[in-house]
């Protein structure tokens, strides 16, 4: 990383970079110094040996991906505790963030520890000088988890054969977002069963029916729910439906991560590509997810978490279901006062107790109801839940530096940009490339970019 001065000229060049140059300029671009293709009609080795991006590249791709942005507004009917968490710069619903970013390079294999992030500031980033603290927090809360590259299987699975040639290579940075589905199915159960307090379901007469599709449309735990009158039995939920609207929830939040790092190497001139399709299994058990047989079914080995760094809602890390919904909903309840004490800032200008009287609350009814579901998916399945894994990896980003000659060889003016042309000069001057004055261009502007 170079010093004070270049690395602020490198943050503001690219925090500058204009948003729809970007959008229009993303393009998956596959071919990186070091690498070669061997097949097809692009046939060709490269010339430059491999070039690692260095931690400026990285914090920057970081903080487009999963960067704390300030404090989430929760400008909604019924907020409940997302104000005292800290706003990202993907989405995530109920705010849940249960998504961890792992990455690997030629160094190590490391996770991006941002799960207790809070957010301090309205903007966390306010003028052009807190813009460096993106590489703070990246250096602060990058952790370690073993030396050298990850070694993904190069077969099917857990890669897909067309992706043999490119994936992981020397001098890339493979970064991968591992979704959490347990916690989101355990918030969105309960939100959709308490008619009362339930965010998704409350004022409008009952809550949702939870049926097991897979067996007749049984009552998912909540027979006793129905006959109370407690569940509206002609709001009947597909337990399927159920498990697939928090995979809906909890994907959403990688890949928007991995599309805003897409942009950011717009904007900073670098190549790579977003891609998925793969069976994730073996990757995460060589990251060191614990892998747990459901009823004892050694083929279907379910991803429950990284005993330490990302553990699932569930056993074998809650001793019981009751025990991860308590955990959800704890996270849920309680005043601001603790979130004040550690410097956290409330976004609305009413009291804080106005706001905090307006919160309707789940209800006891609900949260046992909850419960129940929750028991009935772990108890009939073997695992929670119960017809996913409890960890995902769907999506890779992955980034290194283009070979622009393999680009100038086979492709049209127009296939990368000014900004990709003058990367190698503008953050890593001791590399040389002899580039013409005429050569590649995207034919647009980068917006007052110097």
């Amino acid at each position: 990383m170079g010093g004070p001065t270049d690395e602020s000229i490198h943050v503001n060049r690219v925090w500058q970079y204009p948003l729809f140059e970007a959008l229009y300029g993303r393009r998956s671009r596959r071919f990186g110094m070091g690498f070669e293709l061997g097949e097809g009609p692009f046939r060709y080795k490269s010339e430059h040996p491999p070039l690692p991006l260095d931690p400026l590249e990285e914090a920057l791709l970081v903080a487009a991906g999963m960067g704390v942005s300030g404090t989430v507004l929760s400008d909604l009917a019924r907020p409940g505790a997302m104000i005292r968490g800290a706003g990202r710069t993907f989405g995530s619903a109920l705010s849940v963030h249960r998504t961890q970013l792992f990455l690997t390079n030629d160094s190590g294999v490391y996770v991006m520890d941002l799960q207790d992030s809070a957010a301090r500031r309205m903007r966390e980033v306010e003028s052009e000088s807190d813009r460096s603290r993106v590489v703070d927090q990246y250096l602060r809360n990058r952790r370690k988890l073993k030396d050298g590259r990850l070694d993904i299987p190069r077969r099917a699975p857990p890669m897909f054969a067309h992706n043999y040639w490119d994936n992981n290579r020397p001098g890339c940075t493979l970064f991968m977002p591992v979704c959490d589905v347990s916690a989101s199915l355990i918030n969105l159960t309960i939100q959709m069963v308490d008619g009362e307090g339930g965010r998704f379901a409350g004022g409008t007469g009952g809550g949702f029916y939870v049926v097991d599709d897979r067996y007749d449309f049984r009552p998912a735990g909540t027979q006793e729910w129905a006959d109370s009158g407690f569940l509206d039995k002609k709001k009947a939920l597909p337990l399927s439906v159920l498990e697939r609207e928090a995979v809906y929830f909890t994907f959403n939040e990688a890949a928007i991560a991995c599309q805003n790092m897409f942009l950011a190497t717009e904007a900073m001139g670098l190549g790579g590509w977003m891609h998925c399709g793969f069976l994730s299994l073996e990757i995460l058990e060589e990251l060191g997810f614990r892998t747990v047989a459901p009823n004892g079914m050694q083929l279907v080995r379910n991803p429950v978490g990284m005993d330490g760094v990302f553990e699932g809602y569930c056993p074998p890390y809650f001793s019981s279901m009751d025990a991860a919904v308590d955990s959800i909903i704890a996270g849920t309840r309680g005043g601001l006062g603790e979130f004040l004490e550690r410097g956290g800032q409330v976004p609305h200008t009413i009291s804080n107790e106005q706001y905090e009287s307006g919160i309707p609350d789940t209800s006891p009814e609900g949260e046992a109801c909850a419960k129940a579901v929750c028991n009935y998916i772990y108890d009939t399945y073997g695992k929670f839940p119960g017809t996913v894994d409890t960890m995902h990896l769907m999506w890779f980003m992955q980034v290194h530096h283009l070979d622009l000659d393999f680009y100038d060889k086979f492709f049209k003016p127009g296939s990368y940009s000014q900004t990709h042309r003058d990367h190698m000069a503008t953050w890593h001057p001791d590399w040389r490339r002899d580039v013409p004055s005429d050569s590649k261009d995207a034919g647009t502007s980068n917006g007052g970019i110097s």
